[in-house]
């Protein structure tokens, strides 16, 4: 990602999602000076998008405040910002494809057992599942939380559900 170019500006959606993706690639690499930079062009968008683009707009700002969040180890901070992005998320009319490109209860779930919450990680996947029967990664988190917590019987049916996806 960071090394292909960026679309032209006058794409807007393209433009500030390949910002988005620089942003969580930049903040992968432990580069927190150049996710902020790419954040910035992700909130100039936002606060100039159109009614369709804006909530999707808004989820990948928050998700990338979230992911920048997290890889600073602010754990609380980086839940915070993810349940901002699913309450925008779970606000969109369902389309299929989905408006945002992966169930963003996926990231809170994973900061939750990072921040060492595993019951609140366990609402959360199920939930998701709720949502999205059967994803796999719903499963896998829903997984790792019920071992967190010692709920080993749940946790092996969970492992066939989730072997089975």
């Amino acid at each position: 990602m960071l090394q292909q170019p960026l679309p032209p500006a006058d794409l807007k959606y393209a433009s500030t999602m390949a910002h988005y993706a620089r942003g969580v690639a930049f903040a992968a690499t432990a580069k927190p000076a150049e996710a902020a930079g790419e954040l910035d062009a992700v909130k100039q968008a936002t606060a100039t998008a159109s009614p369709d683009d804006k909530p999707v707009f808004e989820i990948a700002m928050h998700a990338l405040m979230g992911e920048m969040a997290q890889r600073a180890g602010r754990l609380d901070e980086a839940a915070a910002h993810f349940k901002a992005a699913m309450a925008i998320e779970d606000g969109i009319l369902y389309f299929e494809p989905p408006t945002w490109y992966y169930p963003i209860r996926h990231s809170l779930g994973a900061v939750l057992l990072s921040a060492g919450k595993p019951a609140e990680a366990e609402a959360v996947y199920q939930e998701d599942l709720k949502w999205f029967p059967e994803n796999g990664w719903a499963l896998f988190g829903l997984l790792q939380a019920l071992r967190a917590q010692g709920k080993l019987a749940d946790a092996r049916t969970v492992d066939e559900r989730f072997r089975r996806a």
